[in-house]
């Protein structure tokens, strides 16, 4: 995928995103920190197993991350497919998502799911209203 340098730097400079998540058409937002995974083009994010947003990623999948920049009045809004995980790779995932937001209340305990997230589709907006569509074919406008 084809992510432009001030896309990868939203994703890594910014701490807080929205995420949306959708149940029977009942939608449900959070405000959520994230770490980004480049290589892997992921992003992890934790929460309560017994909170609605993790109950709902059991039951869809499909989820939206937004990330907004004042400074540089840029927007994306990120579309794919999350995934709870466990074992080896929850412990390596959860460590990266520690060392980036230092915040064990949110992301250390055994009541704590990690969701890693697959990037698949992303739509950039700027200060002038400028839209551009990213996919895994290229980028269309």
């Amino acid at each position: 995928m084809n992510i432009s340098k001030e896309v990868k730097d939203l994703l890594k400079n910014e701490k807080l995103c929205t995420l949306a998540t959708c149940v029977d058409n009942n939608p449900y937002v959070s405000l959520m920190n994230f770490t980004y995974v480049e290589e892997e083009n992921k992003v992890i994010l934790s929460t309560r197993r017994n909170s609605k947003k993790y109950d709902n990623i059991v039951i869809n999948k499909k989820i939206s991350l937004l990330l907004f920049s004042i400074s540089s009045g840029l927007s994306a809004t990120f579309l794919g497919t999350a995934m709870t995980t466990e074992g080896k790779e929850e412990k390596r995932y959860r460590e990266m998502h520690m060392q980036k937001n230092n915040m064990p209340q949110f992301i250390l305990g055994e009541d704590i799911g990690l969701i890693v997230f697959n990037i698949e589709q992303i739509i950039i907006s700027n200060r002038q209203d400028q839209v551009t569509y990213i996919n895994d074919v290229g980028v269309t406008e």
